[in-house]
């Protein structure tokens, strides 16, 4: 669910700034934050899986 919740994110982010409401430069901290908090939670359910599976 919080992977679904940060893809979400990425996408309006994207969206508004593609849609020229918000400069790119005003939004750089939060796309830089929400990928990271993407790459936290994919490693994350990817560590949960392998302790699940025994691997």
């Amino acid at each position: 669910m919080a992977e679904e919740e940060s893809d979400e994110t990425a996408y309006r982010l994207e969206l508004t700034v593609k849609s020229g409401m918000v400069a790119q430069e005003k939004l750089h901290e939060r796309i830089k934050g929400n990928h990271e908090l993407q790459k936290i939670i994919v490693s994350s359910v990817n560590t949960m899986k392998r302790n699940i599976n025994g691997k």
